[in-house]
């Protein structure tokens, strides 16, 4: 596998919310020497592209439609804008009209059960700010959705979110509770300080707002534009130390809830998901980006180091660096379409968010070999599973 020259510079940018534009990948000296824009084509409801570029550029095989890139900006909660943006594109998917969800309502709530957990098992539980996609699906079960525009976060004049502070304090109140001895903890008055805190840093969630001039609960406003049935979506891995087509509790330290995650060989899971996206299916991701290959700033992840040669990656490549924990879980995105390279290499693409101020417009182009490496888990709807696939699992209730 060749390495894609990195001074190329390529953006997808969001045109409408029904449609999207993608500006070709380019030569940035070349670029500069033309001086020339060129919006290739425009994406319409799903389409399938197969276009050819110019030399310097790649194919689009799929690309889903979605939203706008999101931006966490100071704040460690990529899990639950990566799963947003997921949410917003099966709403697309299940044929509603488009919308754009807040992400942070889905942080209190996940901050309240992450405390509790803590402090019943005397500080022995993992407490901070980030999490999984399970807590955004456990909480849009329990409360819904909010339109971003009805709950952003911000408070007073702010213009940017910033929650280090607000997580810095919360660890030291949470810290304290669980190790206050024998009969000390108030049950009640340590869950009043910990929601009076998220309120203060990340404002109050309404009851009932208005969207486009009628009043919503979070609940029956998910039922009416969202109407997603969290029960019928899976996490998908891939780890020998475990069976594969079983579920397991997946040991690493943001599944502070002990949460299942279907186990697949490489290959199977592979397949899964080249042809989730080929059917319609985005995939929320989480995995590994403290790779050196991981370059997020130029839009770009191809595995460099030890593994840059490697032709193929093994099960027990996977396996090794899951062991030796230089494949962590620290960062979610939204895989949402498959490119090739001009030497026909596989890459995948995926929605950051970190806004659109990479070379890429927020964007990712992941090389397989990355995404089978550095991935620890995906999530989908199950009418994903191929199948082959279905025939050899045992899904746990």
């Amino acid at each position: 596998m060749t390495t894609t020259d990195h001074s190329y510079k390529c953006q997808i940018e969001k045109n409408t919310v029904q449609q999207l534009r993608l500006i070709s990948v380019i030569n940035k000296k070349n670029m500069k020497s033309r001086n020339t824009l060129f919006v290739p084509f425009l994406f319409f409801f799903s389409s399938l592209l197969t276009y050819s570029q110019q030399k310097e550029g790649f194919k689009i095989v799929k690309l889903l439609e979605s939203t706008p890139i999101k931006d966490q900006q100071s704040s460690g909660t990529c899990w639950s804008f990566a799963t947003t943006s997921f949410i917003e594109t099966e709403a697309i998917r299940f044929g509603k009209k488009s919308v754009i969800l807040s992400p942070i309502f889905y942080v209190p709530p996940t901050y309240i059960g992450k405390a509790e957990k803590f402090i019943r098992l005397n500080g022995n539980s993992y407490f901070a700010d980030g999490d999984l996609t399970f807590s955004v699906m456990d909480a849009y079960k329990k409360y819904g959705a909010i339109p971003e525009n009805n709950y952003s976060g911000l408070i007073e004049n702010e213009v940017r979110l910033d929650e280090n502070e607000m997580q810095d304090l919360l660890q030291a109140m949470v810290k304290s509770i669980a190790t206050s001895g024998y009969g000390k903890i108030k049950q009640n008055s340590w869950k009043k300080s910990i929601e009076g805190t998220l309120e203060a840093y990340i404002g109050t969630i309404p009851d009932n707002f208005i969207y486009e001039g009628v009043t919503y609960s979070p609940k029956s406003f998910a039922d009416k534009y969202i109407g997603m049935n969290p029960d019928d979506y899976i996490e998908i891995t891939s780890y020998n130390h475990h069976p594969f087509y079983k579920k397991f509790i997946l040991e690493i330290p943001a599944n502070w809830n002990n949460n299942y995650y279907l186990n697949l060989p490489i290959q199977e899971f592979k397949y899964l998901i080249d042809n989730a996206l080929k059917q319609g299916y985005s995939l929320c991701w989480d995995g590994d980006v403290t790779e050196s290959g991981f370059e997020g700033e130029k839009g770009f992840a191809e595995i460099r180091g030890s593994y840059q040669n490697e032709k193929v990656i093994t099960q027990e490549m996977r396996q090794f660096t899951f062991n030796n924990y230089t494949t962590k879980d620290d960062h979610n995105m939204h895989l949402i379409g498959i490119a090739k390279n001009n030497d026909g290499d596989n890459f995948y693409i995926l929605k950051d968010s970190n806004g659109n101020n990479n070379d890429c417009g927020g964007y990712i182009y992941m090389s397989e070999n990355y995404l089978l490496l550095k991935t620890i888990s995906v999530m989908v709807h199950k009418d994903a599973l191929p199948d082959k696939i279905k025939s050899k699992t045992i899904l746990l209730n």
